[in-house]
């Protein structure tokens, strides 16, 4: 899917009853094609908070939904714009480091709210100057409950390099990278079975012993020489050319030829016609090991997916964070402002009592603990992120600050539910693994049926041979075919009973059922992921509307609660600190849901199978069989 954008594909039930059809037949050796999908555009918050996330794409963008793709991407609901409501919702929740900003312009709109009141001059002035003062304490107070934020160094990352540095410097990706390259090995190792071979062997054999008879040697020298080449091919056969020259002095009288020298050329092949016949039986193992490179494949891509998924949800976890810290901040200034006024009140003689001090102490010492504890999830979060991206100029040791400069989409998308479950059967990486160990199956019922079979093996072998008194002698009478020897014979045997391997077949036939039924869960499961998932977004943007509203609401329930209070009687105070504490209530709820829409929306590419296509990530060297250095993925 890329960002912001959608264009629908007929046919997406056929897709899905191919796939669902294609259960218990033969596996796919389908690699996933990583189209040349676009993310969408990310807006800096701090650069343009008020951005239009839902103007219509242009150029690439817009030219890549004109093209035929597996990959279902999102076409934006047609809606009013989102920009005001953006802004206000930004607003509601500012960074830290915007929290002075933010703060300057609620004062700037409270002071345009007095001067549209009907106010002599002296009341608007000194309405301005209470509003002034209670704002500079405010913007104080918070920047001050902020300053545990603030590291020897601050870098502000956005998404994209989050990602980026993930991809390059995660070593739990590093690990998973070695494991196709090491299955790659095993393929040529299998492949090797089939090299010709040299072989060579020396042996000097001499003796001296007693003997009781001259029709016994008692002393003799041999030397054996042998030299040659084998090779197994692909049908099982075993060729095999050596040459042998042996030359032997032994001591006895009858002996025409001391020293003699016998060389022989052999020619030979050995041919099984049942068991280990085939190209299918002979080249087993090359296709298993391919097919475990391609499973090695296929979890490193899910690997790669939970990686980027995971920094994903750090990234917005750390922007959640970030802003309750925020939200607390304010909260507790604003109690302690509170606290603040009427202890000068009740210095001052005024109608203040011991309860509304006691009151306002205790909710101020409730709240600060909670600001204890944001202020922890920060340094949690800061810590989660760089544990992910593994970053050396993001080193955990480092005391640095972390500060995502992304803002979260807003959008509202249109989900269609059947090609989302029909690009989830096309990309899952655990669908392709299930299909993969189908075929493994299929290629074990092969092997060991033909290990059931008989032995019966056909031998052919062809011997020239020449002797005399001299190597050159002998070597002349083996090239001339003076004597030579022709052997062909037949080797049968069977197991009585054959239990052994006929429980081989059995036990295969099972594995290949297991397979089948793992398939069909595997399907299962990721349907109910996908639909699960399809809700979860669609719930987490509907909850965005109201929670910016509730948030809204308490805004103004408490600037009313405020206005019309002329004395902090204990009632009036309960109210006051109950606005409070349902405004931050408010505004963290409002977070809360921003945030799962984003998780949301990368948890459904994640459940589709296509996070690495909606990043724009391709796996370098994937189609290599016998790449063997560590794989590497990056973004295009």
């Amino acid at each position: 899917m890329v960002r912001g954008s959608r264009w629908r594909q007929p046919g997406k039930w056929l897709v899905i009853l191919v796939c669902l059809g294609s259960v218990g037949c033969e596996s796919s050796q389908h690699e996933p094609t990583v189209i040349a999908a676009r993310r969408g555009p990310r807006v800096s918050q701090q650069d343009n908070p008020s951005s239009d996330p839902n103007q219509p794409q242009t150029g690439e963008a817009a030219s890549a939904q004109g093209g035929a793709t597996d990959v279902p991407s999102r076409l934006e609901v047609p809606a009013e714009s989102h920009a005001d409501r953006s802004t206000e919702i930004f607003s509601q929740i500012p960074d830290p480091w915007e929290m002075v900003r933010t703060l300057e312009q609620e004062r700037d709109a409270e002071l345009a709210l007095i001067d549209q009141r009907p106010l002599t001059e002296e009341e608007r002035r000194i309405e301005r100057a209470s509003v002034i003062a209670d704002y500079d304490r405010l913007i104080r107070e918070t920047t001050d409950k902020l300053d545990p934020l603030a590291h020897e160094k601050r870098v502000e990352l956005s998404l994209a390099d989050a990602i980026h540095k993930a991809l390059r410097h995660n070593y739990f990706l590093q690990f998973h990278a070695y494991h196709p390259a090491i299955e790659a090995t095993r393929i040529v190792e299998a492949e090797a079975q089939f090299d010709a071979v040299f072989f060579t062997r020396f042996q000097i054999d001499k003796e001296d012993r007693p003997t009781a008879s001259e029709l016994q040697s008692g002393q003799t020298n041999v030397r054996t020489w042998d030299v040659g080449v084998r090779k197994l091919l692909s049908t099982g056969a075993q060729v095999s050319v050596s040459y042998n020259v042996t030359r032997s002095d032994i001591d006895l009288m009858f002996i025409t030829l001391n020293p003699s020298y016998l060389n022989n050329l052999v020619f030979e092949i050995r041919q099984p016609l049942l068991r280990g016949f085939g190209l299918d039986f002979n080249r087993a193992q090359i296709e298993l090991h391919k097919i475990d490179r391609q499973i090695q494949m296929e979890r490193f891509r899910s690997e790669i997916r939970e990686t980027i998924f995971n920094v994903e949800q750090a990234y917005w976890q750390l922007y959640q964070a970030r802003r309750r810290l925020a939200v607390e901040a304010r909260l507790l200034s604003n109690l302690e402002t509170i606290l603040e006024w009427l202890t000068l009140r009740k210095e001052a003689g005024y109608d203040v009592y011991g309860v509304q001090l006691n009151q306002t102490r205790s909710r101020i010492e409730q709240e600060q603990t909670v600001y204890i504890q944001r202020v922890r999830d920060v340094r949690n979060a800061e810590d989660q992120l760089k544990a992910l991206l593994n970053d050396p100029d993001l080193n955990l040791a480092l005391d640095q600050e972390i500060i995502p400069v992304d803002a979260p989409l807003l959008e509202p998308l249109a989900i269609d539910q059947v090609g989302e479950l029909a690009a989830a059967l096309a990309h899952r990486s655990e669908l392709h693994e299930a299909r993969h160990l189908i075929e493994q199956t299929r290629l074990a019922i092969g092997v060991s049926k033909n290990q059931a079979l008989p032995r019966l093996d056909v031998l052919f072998r062809y011997l020239v041979s020449g002797l005399g008194g001299s190597w050159g002698s002998a070597w002349s009478q083996m090239v001339d075919r003076d004597f030579d020897q022709y052997v062909i014979a037949l080797d049968f045997e069977w197991p009585i009973g054959n239990r052994g391997p006929e429980a081989a077949v059995r036990r295969a036939r099972l594995q290949q059922a297991q397979a089948i039924a793992g398939h069909r869960a595997q399907i299962e499961n990721i349907l109910r992921e996908v639909k699960q998932a399809i809700r979860d977004l669609q719930t987490s943007y509907d909850q965005i509307g109201p929670a910016l509203r509730a948030a809204q609401a308490s805004q103004e329930q408490l600037r009313a609660t405020r206005a019309r209070m002329e004395r902090l009687d204990p009632p009036s105070l309960q109210v006051e600190l109950d606005a409070h504490q349902a405004l931050a209530a408010s505004r963290n709820g409002l977070l809360q849901v921003l945030t799962s829409y984003n998780v949301a929306l990368v948890n459904l590419e994640r459940v589709k199978g296509t996070l690495l296509e909606y990043n724009n990530i391709a796996i370098r060297g994937e189609g290599e069989t016998h790449r063997q250095v560590p794989y590497r993925a990056e973004t295009r």
